[in-house]
């Protein structure tokens, strides 16, 4: 991960005053400056009109493009962020009434944490300007980022080897994007990529796993895995590159028995024609009346691979976004028609490729370790 953080400190002596953070006077620091550190890059918010921010302790801002000082708080309260003219205002104010800047930095002392809009966050905190609106980046240490994504992805009651596959897998999964996105200005979103809690959401179970698996990932052809994850496979798990049109040389798919205490393996959904086709054109897809409907293709895991609606034509993650993830929970499913309303039955809930998340479970209650369910879901890959 190659992620450049601030420049040198500018040695001025500032009051801040107002805006929501309590003054305090600095003094010049003779060389001061910040050390590049390995980090994780978290756009925690994207193109939202405000934030409110509040510190309950001291520490500085930073003009992020510059790497210019800007001035000491002793601690922020209540602070309104918002965008005015192309540059960031706090509480209505640009710069504190000194510095036009669309990239500030707050960064608490060591300790300290960032509540944004009610949920506290673990080391430092950029907000970028979007010209009319703003996106919030959390930058912090990885594993302090993990410690906040396990408790979301995953549940915190769940066996210890559990809880480690799901650290090992969301850690190489961070690692991955990081190399990909290291040029940009955020390494990954939540909930885009990972859903994220901050230091709100940690527990004592998932931040032992995460130590305790401190540095593990998977690598897939000499390279960090984009370790995909989801939650029930229904009896099989399949080939990224079947789902993941961008995905190349993924590991391959396999069977897994082991999810059948999930509530999702099995389910059903009923809609009726006429809805059916008021989602898909919403979608942008014209059905006609939708009638017939006909699965043309399936993979080998027995997920729909392409489906024809009348006159449109979708694959199975088409269909689900169309109609709803919650509610056509995996393309692994069969359709009946009875009048004028169709009945889908299917196995398991998300993508259905990599890791399912209650397989790991089951292996777990049957005394299987991490390792061994990394090397089950993900055939080929190589723990670090």
């Amino acid at each position: 991960m190659k992620t450049p953080l601030l420049a040198t400190l500018v040695l001025t002596a500032l009051i801040l005053t107002g805006c929501g953070v309590t003054s305090e006077i600095i003094f010049p620091v003779t060389g001061a400056t910040i050390t590049k550190q390995e980090t994780v890059r978290v756009a925690i918010k994207s193109k939202v009109n405000s934030v409110t921010v509040n510190i309950n302790g001291a520490g500085s801002y930073y003009d992020q493009t510059s790497g210019t000082y800007m001035g000491r708080f002793a601690k922020v309260a209540n602070a309104k962020i918002t965008v005015q003219n192309g540059f960031l205002a706090i509480n209505g104010q640009i710069g504190q009434g000194k510095y036009r800047s669309s990239r500030i930095m707050m960064i608490p002392e060591e300790g300290a944490l960032i509540n944004v809009d009610g949920v506290n966050y673990r080391g430092q905190m950029e907000f970028i300007s979007n010209g009319s609106n703003l996106t919030v980046v959390n930058h912090l240490g990885l594993e302090e980022y993990l410690c906040g994504v396990v408790p979301k992805e995953t549940f915190a009651s769940w066996p210890a080897e559990a809880l480690k596959a799901q650290a090992i897998c969301s850690r190489s999964y961070t690692i991955a994007k990081c190399e990909e996105n290291y040029q940009k200005d955020f390494d990954i979103t939540s909930p885009g990529d990972q859903l994220y809690g901050g230091a709100s959401a940690e527990a004592a179970s998932t931040t032992k796993a995460v130590y305790d698996t401190a540095g593990n990932y998977l690598e897939y052809n000499g390279k960090p895995l984009l370790t995909f994850f989801h939650t029930c496979c229904g009896g099989a798990t399949e080939d990224g590159e079947k789902i993941f049109t961008y995905v190349r040389f993924y590991p391959s798919g396999v069977t897994s028995p082991y999810c059948k205490g999930c509530k999702h393996y099995i389910w059903e959904y009923s809609i009726s024609a006429a809805d059916l086709a008021a989602k898909l054109r919403a979608a942008g897809y014209n059905p006609g009346s939708a009638a017939p409907l006909q699965i043309t293709k399936r993979f080998n895991s027995g997920r729909v691979a392409e489906i024809k609606i009348g006159s449109a034509v979708l694959n199975g993650e088409q269909l689900r976004k169309a109609v709803g993830y919650d509610v056509i929970k995996s393309t692994r499913f069969s359709v009946s028609l009875s009048g004028s309303v169709y009945t889908f039955k299917g196995n398991g809930w998300g993508h259905g490729v990599g890791m399912c998340q209650w397989c790991t479970k089951g292996m777990a209650d049957q005394g299987i370790n991490h390792e061994k369910m990394l090397e089950h879901f993900y055939p080929g890959a190589k723990l670090r």
